[in-house]
């Protein structure tokens, strides 16, 4: 059943959990795959049926059921409902684990709801669990969303200060965030101080950097950049090479570069 869930063969998968219902061999394992399929496939509605059909079935989700279901649920764009299972999973007695809390806080963050998500990470801490690299991705891009860029930047230092490395991630949401506010000099010093910690940039970082000085109309450094990337091997996204084209009129040798690199790679792939 599972294979099936990982191909996208949701029907297929539907048939054999009808099979074990029938042979009154399912289990917990069995919906929650059934729901994570679900899930994969955009079926949340379907997703939820099946949660509630455990309850009745006496069965009890588990911390690994409700973290599918949530984070369908965010990705189905319903976050209310996320949050409410959020609660029921706690009420129930489940303690959540440092993935559904990170399934919870970046959700919160992309839909700016801050506020929660800060509320979030206390109560996280205060169950004795660390957060991850990703958490604090998601905390500091919710900032920047919201406009607080300070916060996002006090943040971002702070990792320093309690003696942790900021990973590829985190770096990149602090970047993006000081892009988008036309703080480029700092970002711009942040994209070169990071590889003397030892955190080299990825494809996305050169994106991330490259895409800021373009849309503050720097050709000349955005250019700069763009050798550097293909030489390393990395190639543009589609919003990069889309404000090349817009900005780079006469200057058709940068097109053809990133184009011809971009396609090198997909052949690649």
């Amino acid at each position: 059943m599972d294979g099936y869930c990982l191909g996208n063969q949701i029907d297929k998968a539907r048939k054999v959990f009808d099979l074990m219902v029938t042979n009154e061999i399912v289990d917990i394992l069995g919906y929650s795959i059934l729901i994570n399929g679900y899930c994969k496939c955009k079926m949340i509605d379907d997703a939820e049926e099946l949660f509630d059909e455990m309850s009745h079935k006496g069965l009890v989700p588990n911390v690994a059921t409700y973290h599918t279901l949530i984070k369908g649920m965010f990705q189905a764009g319903r976050p209310q409902n996320a949050k409410e299972l959020f609660k029921d999973m706690c009420s129930h007695g489940q303690q959540p684990d440092i993935v559904t809390f990170s399934t919870m806080i970046d959700g919160l963050c992309r839909q700016g709801n801050l506020d929660e998500a800060l509320t979030l990470l206390k109560a996280m801490e205060k169950s004795q669990l660390k957060p991850n690299f990703m958490i604090y991705s998601s905390l500091i891009n919710g900032m920047c969303k919201v406009g607080k860029i300070n916060d996002a930047k006090e943040l971002f230092c702070s990792l320093f200060e309690i003696g942790l490395q900021p990973d590829v991630c985190v770096y990149n949401a602090i970047m993006k965030g000081l892009c988008q506010q036309g703080l480029m000099d700092e970002a711009y010093k942040l994209f070169k101080d990071m590889e003397k910690v030892g955190c080299l940039p990825n494809n996305c970082c050169y994106n991330i950097i490259i895409q800021g000085f373009l849309k503050h109309e720097d050709l000349p450094k955005a250019s700069e950049l763009i050798n550097e990337m293909v030489d390393k091997g990395f190639f543009a996204d589609d919003a990069t090479t889309e404000l090349v084209v817009h900005l780079s009129q006469n200057n058709d040798l940068i097109l053809s570069k990133l184009r011809n690199r971009s396609e090198a790679s997909k052949a690649v792939q």
